[in-house]
Parts: C-alpha cells; structure tokens; sequence
C-alpha cells in the first residue's frame, strides 16, 4: 500500500455511504456501498484479508478512492445502483442487457382510455398490464382486444364532442367511436372496465360480464349483437384455456435464479402474474471471472429494479443474499407497498425456484455452444491468414463519401466474434479534398492509432480493411510510420469479380501474396464479411446524418462575417433566401452590419 493510498483512508469516515476506486488514468474500477465507509474501504488493503484473486487484482490497479457519504445505507444502495448504471465499472457485476420489459398503458384518468405500448411505468395514476418479455406479445394482446372488445385505437385527446366521422372500426363492431360522439363516457367505461378484467386475467368475472351482455341483447330482440357477444365469450375462453397456471395463490412473482460456468453467467426471471406464468426471459451478467452466485443476485436486483415501478408482491431467490432485508425495503419503499424477498426451501416456491435454475443452466450451456463455435471461426481466421495471435479484438475501417463529399470514416469493433457497439467510432475526413480514399484512410487510422498509443490504451490484434491490396498497402505503411507493424496484424475484404455474389470475395493478409483460401461455408470468412458489412452499414450511417445535416444548413452560414444577428436581420428585411438572392449589392448594404465587401460575397454565395 503507497503513502497516497494511506492518505487517503487515513480521511474515509465511519458513516454509510458508496466508495469509487480509480486507476491513474481516472477510470473507475468499481463502485461499493457500505454502513461504514471507513471499514469496508480499509478492508481491501488488510494484509490477514482473504481477497479473490479478481479482487486482488483490482486493489493492484487502485491509484485513487472517491467517496460520497448518505443519511442511511438504504440511500447508499440507492446511489451505488444509480452509479454502477451510469458509469459501468470494470470489477463490477454488470447486467449486459439492459433493455426495458414492455408494458401495456391505460390512461384510466381520461374520459376515453386507450391502450398503448411503453417501456416505463410512471406513477401517473395510469395503469400498466405486464411485463412483457416480448413486444410480439403485447402487440398479440392488444390485437386480441381490438377484436373482443370495442376499445378505440385512435391517439387523439377526447372530451366528449365529436372530432371527425367514424372510422371502418365503427362500422365492423370494434370501436364505439367515441371520437365522433357515438358513445358516452357511461357506454365507453363498461368496455374500459372489460379490458381491465381481460389484462388482470379475471377469467369469470369477464365472461360473466359479456353474457349479462349478451342475455341483455337477446332480451331486447338485438339478435347480431346477441351473437357477437357469443363469439366473444368463445374467443376469451380459447384464450384463458392457452394459459398456463403456475400457482394457486394468484399472487404477483417473480422467480430469479442464476447459473455461472466458465466465466459465463446467465440470470433467468419466471414472470408470474395473477397465478399465471406470462412469460420468462435470460439476462447475460457480465464481470470479470470468478463470480460469486450471491453477488450476480445482488447486482441483478440493484440494476434490474432500479427504474421499474411495476414491481411484483413477491420475489423468489435460490439462496440468501447480502442486504436481503435492505434490498426488501429498499423495493418496498419504491412500490409503495410490501416487497417480500424469500429464498423457498421446498413445497411449489421451490420447485419454481430449481425450473428457474434448470432454465438458466441451459442458458450458459447455449451461450457457451456459442462462445464455442465463434472461437473456432477465431482459430480458423488465425490459421487462414497466418496470424501472429487469435484475433479476439478486431476493428474494421471504411470510408464513405459522395464525389469526394462529405468524406467520414468509420471503425467499428468486434471482441471475441461479437460486435462490440460501446467502441464504434466515427471519423469526419477535415485533411483530405477529393475523391481520394487512400488518403482518407491513412488519416482516420492515424488518428486511431496515434491516439491509442498517446493514451497507453490496449491495441487490437487484428485490422481489417474494406478494400483490396492497395488499401491493405496504406495500412501496412501506417503501422511501419507509428511502429506497430510487429504488433497488430493486417487483413483486407474486397468485392470479387461477382459483386453480389459473397462467395467471389477475397481476402488478402500481408502474409499472403495471393487472396487466403477459403471453404464454401467457412464460419472465418463469414465472419469477416459480417465485420465488413457492419463497417459499411456504420459508415453509410454517418454519412447520411452528415448530409442530412449539411441540407439543412443556410448557404449564409457558409460565409465568413455572416453571424446569426446578420443572418435574421437579412432575412427580416428580404423576407427570405430568395428575397436575399434578388437584392442588388446596393440595397444589401442598407441592412445594418453589411459592409460593400460582405454584400458583394453575399451576392455571389447565395
């Protein structure tokens, strides 16, 4: 331990709060909350404490601790969440997907609710149906209502008074059209009412619902209307029967379970809902090795919850975990209402709990398969290109541009076979004028590497151009000029003589006089001309937002002296850029601020 390091824990107070340990350049490492920040910090630098070896790792990389102190440890919990999502520390437990369960939204509060489609709850007096695990399923849904029951689709705000003509819905029986004074907000809340039984699963309480109704038309004579309602009851029952009841005690849960093999850790969620399961979904946790069960559980909660208001009576865990009462009142405190976390030792729960366990087993087992089969088309690439090392890192570059216009460059990134989007870069071209690709790519790859080396950031191990020899010439003499020719190995994809055809492509490495030989379905070829086309498609990308933004620009913006105070007192007095193009040197002077000079260049410009 250096005397900065004893410093610094020398001015750490006893009192709760988050610790952010940073390495010389800044970084954070990792982020920790603790009741005491004075002895959890100390503690990874006690001789007689038993650390992991990630752990010990880390405290080897360690040059600064920051330190942010709260009124209790359920706020330090709350900040470590925040923290750990916003900044994704290396040594931390993370959760690589992220993406929000969608919902369906009632506005309950308007006098004429619709449903729609969102990915947050709010606590707007709204009220959210879900999760769901897949949009497929929402959209299901609400396809199903649509056609039960007769509940506008229409987005426009309705008070009562009519908007416009009713539309096709009306008239095939799906839609009371409320937006033309059709239905009144009585009429309207018995179908809201429905929909409210159908999304909360209230099997009889909806059918009984739609037979008052339908007995009530038969009554009255209403013969069609007698037999729609008829065929709506037989369309609700095929649906309730398809689904699938996990638990008698109808309650809200959610079943979590997490397997960790060879450095892959998968976190299943069973998503039960009123008693019925309505969906599960995998998560991928991603760390440093050698996590430990109770920690990915941990983190999964702390991150999965953190913006989801929706949340379940009940969740089920496989084992006890670190702050499992704080974490309870932490959820508890957030909902509202009781949170209950509980580790099940037999009966149903448990059972639940081993299926959870069961399903994220096989989780790891699938993506390892998959890990399997990328590493073997790394392996075959190495052998076919004659690498000096497994490619694991590789970042591909392509440039794109119209007549020399609008030239960028782009870099994109794949780690272990897989597309590492967080390291994509994008390039605008500012030395080169022209059509001049060779150019350009030695300028964005000098700026890569140049930069690379200056920050001391690890290098790829291998660069693949989009491009034939001549462009695998100028990345050879960018690497001998910033001296990395021994260091990063060099390949090239272009077009063969079938553009449109992908077995045709060639492949040149600086190793290889001739185009590497390839099988027919070779998973290493495949690859690279995946690598190529996400460069291409990330270049085109750019170079359509750089466009689309250089239309919009005003040709007053192009010349020198014209500032935005100018640029709105010419087009005051002229009207407009056409008002500006007709006026004559002389009345473009009488515009305060336009000198002879700077009317002159506005005449020609513009």
């Amino acid at each position: 331990m250096n005397d900065r390091i004893t410093k610094i824990l020398e001015q750490v107070p006893a009192v709760p709060g988050i610790y952010m340990m940073k390495d010389a350049r800044g970084k954070t490492l990792y982020i920790g909350k603790a009741k005491s920040l004075l002895h959890r910090v100390r503690s990874y630098f006690q001789e007689s404490r038993t650390l992991s070896p990630r752990t010990r790792v880390m405290v080897g990389r360690i040059h600064d601790i920051k330190v942010l102190t709260t009124a209790s440890e359920a706020e330090a919990l709350i900040l470590e969440s925040n923290f750990v999502k916003k900044l994704q520390p290396r040594y931390n437990v993370l959760l690589k997907d992220d993406k929000h369960y969608p919902y369906l939204r009632l506005a309950v509060r308007e006098k004429f609710p619709r449903l729609e489609v969102v990915r947050r709850v709010r606590k707007d007096g709204a009220l959210y149906f879900g999760p769901y695990t897949m949009v497929r399923e929402v959209r299901e849904t609400l396809r199903l209502i649509h056609k039960i029951l007769p509940l506008r689709q229409s987005r426009d705000p309705l008070d009562g008074s009519p908007k416009r003509r009713p539309c096709l819905n009306y008239q095939m029986g799906r839609c009371l059209a409320p937006c033309a004074g059709k239905a009144t907000p009585g009429e309207y809340a018995a179908v809201v009412n429905d929909v409210i039984l159908f999304l909360k699963g209230k099997n009889s309480e909806l059918l009984d619902s739609l037979k008052r109704q339908m007995d009530h038309a038969a009554a009255e004579l209403r013969y069609e209307e007698a037999a729609a309602y008829r065929d709506k009851i037989a369309a609700v029952k095929t649906v309730f029967d398809k689904q699938k009841i996990v638990s008698t005690s109808m309650q809200d849960q959610d079943v979590i379970a997490c397997h960790c093999e060879g450095g892959c850790a998968m976190v299943q969620t069973l998503i039960i809902r009123d008693g019925k399961m309505i969906g599960e979904k995998n998560f991928k946790m991603q760390s440093r090795k050698e996590m430990a069960d109770d920690e990915i559980l941990s983190s999964f909660i702390k991150q999965h919850y953190a913006d989801d208001a929706a949340l379940p009576r009940e969740i089920l865990l496989p084992q006890p975990i670190e702050d499992l009462d704080l974490l309870a009142d932490w959820l508890s405190e957030k909902q509202g209402r009781r949170v209950r976390l509980d580790v099940p030792r037999r009966g149903k729960k448990h059972r639940l709990v081993k299926m959870a366990e069961e399903n994220a087993r096989r989780a790891v087992k699938n993506e390892m398969e998959s890990d399997e089969a990328r590493l073997r088309a790394l392996e075959e690439l190495q052998n076919a290109l004659t690498l000096k090392s497994l490619p694991q890192t590789i970042e591909a570059f392509d440039i794109s541009n119209i007549s020399g216009a609008h030239a960028v460059g782009s870099m994109v990134c794949f780690s272990d076979g897989r597309a590492d989007k967080a390291r994509y870069r994008s390039f605008k071209i500012r030395d080169v004028r022209g059509i001049d690709d060779y150019h350009m790519l030695r300028e964005v790859m000098v700026r890569r590497y140049g930069r690379m080396i200056e920050a001391g950031e690890p290098l790829p191990d291998m660069i693949l151009i989009d491009g034939g020899k001549g462009h695998l010439n100028v990345a050879r003499r960018v690497m001998l000029d910033l001296g990395l020719e021994d260091k990063i190995d060099l390949a090239a994809i272009a077009k063969g003589k079938a553009r449109g055809d992908l077995d045709t492509d060639e492949v040149f490495a600086t190793r290889h006089n001739r185009p590497a030989a390839f099988g027919q379905n070779s998973p290493a070829r495949f690859l690279l001309q995946r690598i190529r086309d996400e460069s291409h498609r990330f270049a085109i990308t750019h170079h359509r937002k750089l466009r689309g933004k250089k239309s919009l620009q005003s040709p007053l913006e192009a010349i020198p002296g014209i500032g935005k105070k100018r640029r709105l007192l010419l087009l005051k007095t002229f009207g407009s850029l056409e008002g500006i193009r007709r006026a004559s040197p002389e009345e473009l002077k009488t515009v305060p601020g336009i000198t002879a000079g700077l009317a002159q260049k506005i005449s020609k410009r513009v």
